[in-house]
């Protein structure tokens, strides 16, 4: 039964245990320190204390990106939590107007719950005041965003009566210079479990293991987000090998042809609609399952790439052509060749990459097949969940907040890592696509010339077709004094003869 006693909820014992239960992390350490104070002496606290500043300060200095993972998210969490934001909140609500009042006249304040801090953005945790709703909230974003300094802000709904304010507090990439990745002169230097394609952003090189964890790729973006910039500095990375007919292309290009045309003479196949794309499909399962069954039958578990074995990527620019808006027969018969692929080539170097505008399962019905999902720009914040995995928004991957002016960002999801990684590729112009081209398709061969001194050799001796190739060019080369010379009044006999 309730207690309905005047004032008994508000008892300084209810009180405090309240607060312990909603801020578990900053009573559980002052706890801590005070028995530690207690029982080893508030000097030896001290001298623990600075030993793990010390070693705070130097495991950022030395590995910030690890440091931020594991420490610092946390940290920065609390410290702005108390500092930044709790510090002003009832301030800045009330000068946004965000409070109600209730039929006795109190004044009712949104109630801040906790702080989620990543690299980029805050993320405040809101329990709404009676009477609000998140569209109050949305009308004032821009003067949340300059009471906090933020570059921009949004807020999202997690579920009734409880909302989520992010608020952008820095742009890495607005100066971050992204270089193209450098043609490698040979095959070896290509590291397949490294394939730098830009920059994270912490300034860190960044890279896609093609080896063995990222198999598969699906990048997930609105027009105009730089999927192709992903896709042409992944080729980029990979022309040493392309050259050396280590690593074969297989471009499905429905959208006719427009985005990968330019490098035609770098693919082994291409199609430019969705039924050549299918029969190119088919062509490639075909293909792997033949090579699967000769190493199969020679004993052969995994195969190294070689001009035998190429690493045999399958790139598809616009899934959906093939999995839901193409014609009905094309949709029925590329599904399982689809999966196929991505569930079948693993250890005969089949890769597929593939980019959609939709990554719901509707469109992409397979995937959760692909182990490393891409999130460019996204015209839904419903999408983000979609592509990269159940509740990675709210983990920090606002990837339907990404501006317009920096094509190629992206969050990255890898399999065996929980938060999502902001990176952003290199652009690849029309240019450095006909660099690339020219590079993969090029010979190299050198042409050595035969430097003969035309007055002094002799005619060569006539050669039948059978030993053309066998001619020993050094038996022509004779000496000066061998040379015999023919006196001028000589010349006119010799015509007279031949007349």
């Amino acid at each position: 039964m309730r207690d309905t006693r005047v004032g008994v909820h508000r008892t300084p014992v209810r009180s405090a245990a309240r607060f312990v239960a909603r801020h578990p992390r900053s009573t559980g350490s002052v706890v801590v320190l005070n028995s530690a104070g207690l029982w080893a002496g508030y000097q030896a606290v001290l001298m623990a204390a600075g030993v793990a500043v010390v070693a705070g300060v130097s495991w950022r200095l030395l590995d910030q990106p690890t440091f931020d993972r594991f420490a610092g998210r946390l940290l920065r969490a609390w410290w702005r939590r108390w500092l930044v934001y709790q510090r002003q909140w009832q301030r800045v609500v009330f000068a946004c107007n965000l409070t109600t009042t209730d039929h006795r006249g109190n004044t009712l304040v949104p109630k801040l719950l906790r702080v989620r801090s990543a690299w980029v953005w805050d993320s405040l945790h809101i329990r709404l005041a009676k009477g609000q709703q998140p569209e109050d909230f949305e009308e004032v974003l821009g003067r949340l965003a300059m009471a906090f300094k933020a570059r921009a802000a949004a807020v999202r709904l997690l579920k009734p009566g409880k909302i989520a304010l992010d608020f952008q507090r820095r742009e890495p990439f607005d100066e971050m210079l992204v270089p193209l990745p450098e043609l490698g002169e040979t095959a070896d230097e290509v590291d397949l479990g490294k394939l730098v394609i830009g920059r994270d952003e912490y300034g860190r090189d960044f890279g896609l293991n093609l080896h063995d964890k990222d198999l598969h790729i699906l990048l997930g973006g609105e027009t105009g987000a730089g999927k192709g910039s992903w896709l042409w500095a992944l080729l980029r990375t990979l022309a040493p090998l392309l050259r050396a007919g280590h690593a074969r292309l297989w471009v499905i290009d429905p959208k006719g042809g427009m985005e990968f045309s330019a490098g035609r003479p770098l693919f082994h196949r291409f199609a430019d609609n969705e039924r050549d794309g299918l029969a190119l499909l088919a062509e490639y399962v075909e293909t792997l399952d033949r090579t699967k069954l000769q190493l199969g039958r020679g004993g052969h578990r995994t195969a190294t790439p070689s001009a035998d074995t190429p690493l045999e990527v399958l790139i598809i620019d616009e899934l959906a052509a093939l999995t839901a808006y193409g014609s009905r027969d094309i949709v029925r018969a590329a599904e399982p060749l689809l999966s196929k692929a991505l569930t079948q080539y693993r250890a005969v170097l089949g890769r597929v990459i593939a980019a959609t505008q939709e990554p719901d399962k509707n469109t992409v019905p397979m995937r959760g097949l692909f182990p490393t999902r891409i999130a460019l720009r996204l015209a839904s914040a419903s999408y983000v969940d979609m592509c990269l995995g159940e509740g990675m928004r709210d983990m920090g991957a606002l990837a339907d907040k990404i501006p317009a002016y920096l094509p190629g960002v992206a969050y990255v999801k890898k399999d065996g890592r929980r938060e999502p990684l902001r990176v952003r590729a290199a652009y690849t112009s029309d240019d450095d696509i006909a660099e690339l081209v020219r590079f993969c398709t090029s010979t190299d061969a050198a042409v050595i010339p035969l430097h003969r001194d035309t007055t002094t050799t002799a005619t060569p001796p006539a050669e039948s077709s059978a030993t053309a190739d066998a001619v020993d060019f050094t038996a022509w080369e004779v000496e000066d004094e061998d040379v015999e010379e023919i006196p001028e009044d000589e010349w006119t006999e010799g015509d007279e003869d031949i007349a």
